[in-house]
């Protein structure tokens, strides 16, 4: 069932009331379901890198199971299988996983900025579990996002110092648009959408480290003004690629 992005926002408020963080991402979750109702086959496998509050959301959504790759343990979860594999692995081919399933969707949102490993290195990866004609959603910042140009320009670097823990590093590395395309391009997964946005709701921005369980309205000004915007100064970008040339 197709629903509208307000509604599954709406839907997401009503499900997890006080969870900060789940509300900060709620529009961002509705992109992404949204764009697998536009170009995912309905019956699509579905994977989900990075087991995260949106696995469930999916799970709930197309009410069918949905596999997640990342760090946790391997097995069956409440949501599908889990299988373990770090993608960083894929600058050595001979560590690639070639046990999985293939999908018909892959969704890896807000991942690809802490990998230290190119692209060019994870799409081929990617790809090799991707169905002829599935679709890979990325989900990332935009690296060229009005606050970072902003920041530039005052001599302050935009972007974080590499953390310390090995488990949770940061981001790496930000991409522009022109840059996703042109990965897709070259490992022969070409772009079919893209997209900037504004799908971070401010009023639950971490503070401290934590997200507020209420919106704190003295933000509302940065939703209303990201949302003005031209389309490239926005913080969201999502791109879709589809395996057109697989097969």
């Amino acid at each position: 069932m197709t629903i509208s992005r307000d509604d599954v926002v709406r839907k997401i408020h009503e499900m997890y009331p006080g969870d900060g963080y789940t509300l900060y991402h709620a529009q961002r979750y509705a992109t992404l379901l949204d764009l697998l109702n536009r170009f995912a086959n309905p019956q699509s496998s579905l994977l989900d890198i990075g087991v995260s509050r949106f696995t469930e959301i999916v799970r709930n959504h197309f009410d069918r199971p949905v596999d997640t790759l990342g760090f946790d343990k391997e097995g069956p979860t409440r949501y599908g299988n889990h299988y373990f594999f770090n993608l960083n692995d894929c600058q050595f081919p001979d560590r690639y996983r070639k046990d999985l399933p293939q999908y018909g969707a892959i969704v890896m949102a807000e991942v690809l900025e802490h990998l230290y490993t190119s692209p060019l290195l994870v799409y081929p990866f990617l790809k090799s579990i991707l169905k002829p004609n599935g679709i890979l959603i990325v989900q990332t910042p935009n690296a060229v996002a009005i606050h970072k140009r902003i920041k530039m320009i005052l001599g302050k670097n935009p972007y974080e110092l590499i953390r310390i823990q090995h488990d949770n590093p940061g981001h790496f590395r930000e991409y522009t648009a022109e840059e996703l395309f042109d990965y897709g391009e070259q490992v022969g997964l070409p772009p079919t959408h893209i997209s900037f946005n504004n799908y971070f709701d401010y009023r639950y921005r971490p503070v401290g480290g934590e997200h507020p369980s209420t919106p704190m309205q003295k933000w509302e000004y940065l939703n209303k003004l990201f949302d003005m915007m031209p389309r490239g100064f926005r913080p969201g970008l999502t791109v879709v690629y589809q395996n057109r040339l697989a097969g």
